[in-house]
């Protein structure tokens, strides 16, 4: 089942609208649009032809002001800056085989002609591969000191931002990080459990749409949010009480009725209702941890292209990766106290 992306402009529109709600100051680090001329040239020089969601992004927004933690991945550039970066990719993988030609796990190279960074911050790039083929426009990472990696990325930079502006009005994580407000108001996108900033406390970021859906649903029976059954209960609540009794545990009565008429397809039915990002379910349930809390499989590793796994994926070419990593380092200057 495909699902229809909606427009960058679109999802530029409900981050922009909770940024100035919610964070008017880092509202304020988004640049004006972009001009189509210097986005035109840009594409001369690189000689490829942008995405029309990138297009539409830069049309949005031309990047940011100064550096800012508004995106889950790599802060998003300028033009100016998506062609310096490119040009200094290219120069330092110049006719080098060894940075041009694919090899790991990954089956990626160091650096390829055909990919955009349109976000990049701290030596790593989110790219845009624009090499031919099904898979054309999706996002990836290009780490300074390892290899491509795209397959924890997204299919295109729509669906991106799509997924970012969801979790800011409903709540949830991207990429393994869900948003949060720092003391001064500011959006700061950290792992989950990662409250913490320079020692400052961070505040969960408000999820308005979730807020008002769940008010929406506050006064409605749990039958009512599911809606109709798929089967009588009937033999159903004995199955679910004798499962119940093996456990040692005693479930409500009421869950027992519902767990039983809507049989296998309820947990599918909670997911959608609850919003849940993919709990690991045991018996038509969410396995408790240890905590008590539920159990949440990642869709994708946390940040591992954002060079988390680069060990795992560099190993055994450390002459190849000093190389191309000392000739990066040369050319990139991080600044301080960002990182």
């Amino acid at each position: 089942m495909s699902f229809l992306v909606p427009s960058v402009r679109l999802s530029w529109d409900r981050i922009d609208a909770w940024l100035r709600v919610y964070a008017p100051a880092s509202y304020e680090l988004l640049a004006p649009p972009a001009d189509p001329d210097r986005i035109e040239a840009a594409q001369e020089e690189m000689r490829l032809r942008f995405p029309a969601d990138l297009v539409e992004s830069l049309l949005c927004h031309d990047g940011l002001l100064k550096w800012g933690n508004l995106l889950p991945g790599e802060p998003p550039q300028p033009v100016a800056l998506i062609v310096d970066h490119w040009r200094m990719c290219e120069e330092i993988a110049g006719d080098d085989k060894d940075l041009r030609e694919a090899w790991g796990p990954s089956g990626e190279p160091w650096w390829h002609v055909r990919w955009i960074p349109w976000a990049h911050g701290d030596g790593d790039a989110q790219v845009i591969d624009m090499r031919e083929g099904p898979e054309q426009g999706r996002l990836g990472t290009a780490c300074h000191d390892g290899t491509g990696h795209f397959g924890d990325g997204w299919p295109s930079l729509a669906a991106y931002l799509a997924e970012v502006a969801d979790v800011l009005d409903n709540g949830g994580m991207v990429d393994g990080c869900v948003p949060y407000l720092t003391r001064d108001g500011e959006l700061w996108w950290s792992f989950e459990d990662d409250a913490d900033l320079n020692g400052e406390p961070l505040t969960p970021a408000p999820a308005p749409g979730r807020e008002a859906a769940l008010a929406a649903r506050a006064g409605r029976s749990l039958a009512e949010l599911l809606g109709p059954p798929v089967r009588s209960a009937g033999d159903g609540v004995a199955v679910i009480e004798a499962v119940a009794s093996d456990w040692g545990v005693v479930l409500p009565a009421d869950y027992v009725s519902v767990a039983a008429a809507y049989g296998d397809v309820l947990d599918l039915r909670l997911r959608v209702l609850l919003r849940c990002p993919g709990p690991a379910c045991v018996r038509g349930g969410m396995e408790p941890s240890a905590g008590g809390r539920p159990v949440r499989a990642l869709a994708r590793p946390a940040l591992a292209g954002r060079g988390a796994a680069v060990g795992s994926h560099d190993r055994g070419r450390p002459a190849l990766l000093g190389r191309a990593g000392g000739r990066y380092l040369e050319r990139v200057c991080v600044p301080p106290g960002v990182g």
